[in-house]
């Protein structure tokens, strides 16, 4: 049943454009620089974690959501060149092997970068904000390109972290069903 769901979501953007707003960043040189250096706050922030991994974890997530405002699930070897930076530039004598962390922890560095950056969650309340917004965008243009925009427009000025694709996919694709019916309700009934 998953896959059949998937298999009808909408198809809002191109893989490549997926990829550049969903996927994990990839750095140049200079932009591991850029977004892998901590400000004292930050730096201050690593206090709270206990080991060096999930200090490297700690910063690999924060250059990503400085990068995308999201968070990010991955394993070392989908990320291995920024973690090497990292272990090399803050932690020279670790040895660096897996970066693996518990959910708990990965969850409270999440909170962490939040309150950093003044961003919340897309909770159950945002998301009913944004079915909302995608109806009223609906019915200004009923492109599902101009409604994700709309919403990432909106998501970026509440500073709320961006929800997975699929949750954008669906409530789009939801707006423009129930716009599809309110309108065929209007011919049937005049």
């Amino acid at each position: 049943m998953k896959g059949n769901k998937a298999q009808r979501r909408l198809r809002i953007l191109g893989d490549d454009e997926i990829e550049a707003i969903y996927g994990i960043p990839r750095f140049a040189p200079e932009e591991r620089l850029e977004y892998f250096s901590l400000s004292p706050t930050e730096l201050a922030s690593l206090s709270e974690l206990h080991s060096i991994k999930s200090r490297i974890y700690y910063i690999l997530q924060l250059g990503y959501f400085k990068a995308r405002q999201m968070f990010f699930l991955f394993h070392l070897q989908e990320v291995f060149e920024d973690a090497k930076y990292i272990q090399e530039r803050y932690f020279p004598d670790f040895q660096l092997s897996d970066v693996e962390i518990t959910k708990v922890t990965r969850l409270k560095q999440q909170l962490i970068i939040q309150q950093r950056f003044n961003y919340s969650s897309c909770d159950a309340h945002e998301r009913r904000k944004l079915e909302s917004k995608a109806h009223q965008a609906e019915k200004i243009c009923a492109k599902p390109v101009y409604i994700f925009r709309e919403l990432r427009h909106y998501l970026q000025e509440q500073r709320i972290v961006y929800p997975k694709y699929s949750f954008m996919q669906d409530t789009i694709g939801k707006a423009l069903q129930n716009e599809q019916k309110r309108l065929m309700n209007i011919v049937r009934n005049h």
